[in-house]
C-alpha cells in the first residue's frame, strides 16, 4: 500500500501528463512531432500510474509491469524524434526501423510475460524470484539484456539530441539577429530532468532489489517527473517563428558549393555589407534577418552568409550583434539610460541577450565597461 504523499504526487503528475497528451492530440502540426511527443507522454503516464495501479488494482499489476518495459524502451527514441521533428527542414513522418527495434523487442518480451501462468508471473514480478522452467528464465534474461541495452541506447540518444540541437542553434545564428525565441533552450532543462529521472529510477530499482526499498524516497522520482512534464506542457506547444529552418550537418557545405561566389565577389560584397550597416543602421531593426539584409545589398542569402563566414569571420547573429554593441557603447558610457533601455534602443530584444553579447564582444559587463571608460577619461 502506497503512502498518501506518493499517491497525491502520482495523481498530480497523472493529471499534468494527461493534460499534455490531450493537447498533443488536439494540436495541429507535424505528424512526426505529435506522434513522438505523444509517445513521450504515454511513457511517463505508464511510470506515473504504477503506484496507483499497485494500490487500487493490485490484480492487474502482474500484467501491467511488463508493459512498463515497453514504455521505458520507447521513451529515448520518442524524445529524440520529437527534437528531430522540432528542428527539421521539412515534415518527415517516417521513423527508421532501428529506432523501433527496442520497443518492438520489449513488446515481444511483454507478450511472453503475459502468456505465463498467473502464479509464475506473481513469483517473478511480485516476489522477485525465478520460477522453474525454461521460458521464465528466457524472459528474465531477455529483460536484463534489454535494460542494459536501454542504458547504452539512452546515452546514444542523448548525444544525438545534443548534436542535433548544436547544429540547429548554429544554423539559426546564420539566419536571424534574434535567436532567443528559436533556440529551444527549454529542451536543455527537460534533458537535465530526464537524466535526473533516469538516475532516480535506476537508484530506485537498485534499492528495491538490494535494500528492500528502504533507502529511496519515491516522492523524489515523482517530483522530477512532474517538473519535466510541466516544462513540456508549457513550452512544447510553442512554435518558434520560422522554426523549419534547420539543416542537416552536411547541408551547409553543399549550400556554399552551389553559391558560386568568387573570392573577389565576396570581398566586394563584404564592403557593401559594411557600408549598408553603417549608412542605413539596419542593425537597429530587432527583427533583422539574413533575408532582409540580402535584399538590402542585392545579393542571395547564401552569398551573404558565405561572405560573413569566410570574409568577415562571423555568423549573421554575431555580425549584427557586433554593430549593436558598438552603437551601445556611448550610451552605456553616458549612463543616462538603463541597460534594458539601451539594449532595446540598439536592436536587442532582451536584456539577457544584450548582456551576453556585450560581454562576449568587450570582455566586460556594461557596468564594468562604463567604469573603465570613466576611469580612462
Amino acid at each position: 500500500m502506497e503512502n498518501a504523499a506518493v499517491l497525491t504526487l502520482a495523481g498530480l503528475c497523472l493529471g499534468i501528463a494527461l493534460t499534455g497528451l490531450l493537447a498533443v492530440v488536439l494540436r495541429k502540426g507535424s505528424l512526426r512531432e505529435r506522434l513522438s511527443l505523444g509517445v513521450v507522454y504515454v511513457a511517463f503516464i505508464g511510470m506515473i500510474a504504477l503506484p496507483i495501479v499497485r494500490t487500487f488494482t493490485g490484480a492487474a499489476l502482474i500484467n501491467y509491469m511488463p508493459l512498463l518495459l515497453v514504455m521505458l524502451l520507447a521513451l529515448p527514441p520518442a524524445f529524440f524524434h520529437y527534437i528531430a521533428a522540432k528542428t527539421a527542414t521539412a515534415s518527415h513522418s517516417q521513423i527508421p526501423w532501428r529506432d523501433l527495434a527496442l520497443p518492438l523487442t520489449g513488446g515481444v518480451v511483454c507478450i511472453g510475460f503475459w502468456i505465463l501462468p498467473a502464479q509464475a508471473k506473481r513469483t517473478m514480478l511480485i516476489s522477485g524470484e525465478l520460477p522453474p522452467g525454461f521460458w521464465p528464465g528466457v524472459l528474465a534474461l531477455s529483460t536484463f539484456v534489454l535494460i542494459l541495452i536501454w542504458l547504452i541506447a539512452s546515452f546514444a540518444y542523448l548525444v544525438a539530441i545534443l548534436r542535433r540541437l548544436t547544429t540547429y542553434r548554429a544554423h539559426i545564428r546564420q539566419l536571424y539577429s534574434d535567436v532567443e525565441e528559436r533556440d529551444l533552450r527549454w529542451v536543455d532543462v527537460v534533458m537535465v530532468l530526464l537524466i535526473l529521472i533516469w538516475a532516480a529510477g535506476a537508484f530506485s530499482l537498485a534499492d528495491e532489489n538490494f535494500a528492500d526499498g528502504t533507502l529511496f524516497v519515491e516522492e523524489l522520482l515523482l517530483a522530477l517527473i512532474a517538473g519535466g512534464l510541466l516544462v513540456l506542457n508549457v513550452f512544447a506547444p510553442i512554435t518558434p517563428p520560422d522554426v523549419n529552418t534547420a539543416v542537416e550537418e552536411d547541408e551547409q557545405d553543399l549550400k556554399y558549393a552551389r553559391s558560386a561566389l568568387t573570392s573577389a565577389h565576396a570581398q566586394k560584397l563584404a564592403v557593401r555589407l559594411e557600408a549598408a550597416m553603417q549608412k542605413d543602421t539596419l542593425y537597429l531593426d530587432p527583427n533583422l534577418s539574413l533575408q532582409k539584409l540580402s535584399q538590402q545589398v542585392g545579393a542571395l542569402p547564401n552569398q551573404v552568409s558565405q561572405t560573413l563566414n569566410q570574409e568577415i569571420g562571423a555568423t549573421f547573429f554575431d555580425y549584427v550583434a557586433r554593430w549593436r554593441i558598438e552603437a551601445s557603447k556611448p550610451l552605456i558610457t553616458a549612463g543616462d539610460a538603463s541597460v534594458l533601455t539601451v539594449a532595446l534602443e540598439v536592436g536587442f530584444n532582451s536584456r539577457s541577450t544584450f548582456y551576453k553579447a556585450f560581454k562576449r564582444e568587450t570582455g566586460m559587463t556594461p557596468k564594468g565597461f562604463r567604469a573603465s571608460q570613466l576611469n580612462t577619461g
